[in-house]
């Protein structure tokens, strides 16, 4: 890992953990409330839609924490070591997660009979979307790990 690279990536990504936790404190619960009221008839969605929008934010900051923590096999030379394997399958089950609960929660909206506003509607889509494309990345990422964690086994052996 290049010199001058890993705290700055680690600031960033506390930077945007701590954007994340801001939106799932203050914003959802205003945006929530604010739903409830334009819209009584589906008040009822606005808690159980924000427990899915805050779900999902935990997601986004648990993957922050495991990224931080591969950044930090990278920097010691130890990605191709077995113990960062699971990391990375927690990886894929955050991006997972966080991809089916906006999913759900689109699909509630849906057979509720409320898209919300349009932009919510696109905004979704768009986020299954790259939600999907980031995880199926990431599993075929996982698989050429582990193919160089096999290699540089191997490697090792023959050294």
């Amino acid at each position: 890992m290049a010199r001058g690279t890993r705290i700055p990536l680690l600031v960033l990504l506390t930077m945007i953990g701590v954007m994340v936790l801001a939106l799932q404190g203050f914003a959802l619960p205003v945006l929530a409330a604010e739903w409830a009221r334009e819209a009584p008839e589906f008040g009822f969605l606005a808690i159980p839609l924000a427990i899915g929008a805050v779900g999902a934010g935990v997601c986004v900051q648990l993957a922050l924490v495991v990224i931080g923590r591969l950044v930090g096999f990278v920097h010691r030379g130890r990605i191709f070591d077995r113990a960062a394997l699971p990391w990375v399958d927690g990886l894929v089950l955050c991006g997972a997660l966080a991809t089916g609960i906006v999913l759900l929660t689109f699909i509630v909206l849906a057979v509720v009979g409320t898209g919300g506003p349009p932009a919510l509607s696109i905004l979704m889509i768009v986020a299954i979307v790259a939600g999907t494309t980031v995880t199926l990345l990431l599993v075929v990422m996982r698989a050429l790990l582990r193919q160089a964690v096999a290699l540089d086994s191997e490697l090792r052996e023959v050294v």
